[in-house]
């Protein structure tokens, strides 16, 4: 009788850890809501395929488009724009405490991330040398030889492997040189250069930057910051 409780016990107990663990799992997937143009996967299995409504973002994924650029919503109505010949990694998706934490890894072309400053989840955008942590608003990003961004209404942080910081505000154009260790911040009028890379209605019209910042005292200046030189419109 003890052993047939014992065994019953054991039985319960096993269903719930598997219960919590399948269930675990399930809140590990983001899933694609809209997408539009072809945006192809080469997932951590070496398995490859294209994306399609309610296909599911897994860690490891790796998504590029090729001749054409794409656009997709993701299920916490994050939007990801790619231009043609672009890619990124998903390097992990991570839950705890019912939020998800989702590490991006942008390797080339161009990229527009709009992440809404209402979402429960965690982004993280990866580069070489740094990182923009739990990232929200609006970014376009390009990464040819140097890599530029250009900041809407958001104050991002870049976190290098050594630790320091450097501030991009808001409404800037940003160009980083790896070979010159040189970051340059200028003032951002438009997003009309980026308007051609990009599906029609990816880059939400701001009709006028200057006026969004008007509140700003800008100055050009050079600064020593971090052991690196930056020059470029500053805030006062």
């Amino acid at each position: 009788m003890i052993y047939a409780i014992k065994k019953l016990l054991n039985i319960i107990g096993f269903s719930l850890i598997f219960f919590s663990l399948s269930s675990s799992l399930s809140y590990s997937d983001i899933k694609v809501i809209v997408i539009k143009n072809t945006v192809h996967v080469l997932d951590i299995y070496g398995k490859r395929y294209t994306l399609n409504k309610s296909s599911k973002i897994k860690s490891g994924d790796y998504l590029r488009t090729k001749k054409n650029p794409a656009i997709l919503f993701l299920t916490d109505k994050t939007k990801v724009c790619l231009s043609d010949n672009s890619s990124l990694k998903i390097e992990n998706i991570q839950l705890a405490a019912n939020q998800y934490e989702i590490n991006l890894s942008f390797k080339k072309g161009n990229i527009l991330l709009s992440v809404p400053n209402n979402s429960q989840n965690k982004y993280n955008v990866i580069f070489s040398d740094y990182k923009i942590n739990n990232f929200k608003d609006e970014i376009i990003i390009s990464k040819q030889n140097k890599l530029e961004i250009l900041n809407f209404n958001n104050k991002l942080k870049l976190i290098f492997k050594d630790k320091k910081n450097l501030n991009i505000p808001p409404y800037s154009y940003a160009k980083i040189s790896k070979k010159e260790n040189l970051l340059e911040i200028d003032d951002a009028t438009d997003a009309s250069q980026y308007t051609n890379k990009f599906l029609q209605g990816c880059i939400n019209k701001i009709q006028n930057l200057k006026a969004k910042k008007r509140d700003w005292d800008l100055q050009y200046s050079c600064v020593t910051q971090n052991g690196r030189l930056v020059c470029g419109n500053r805030y006062k």
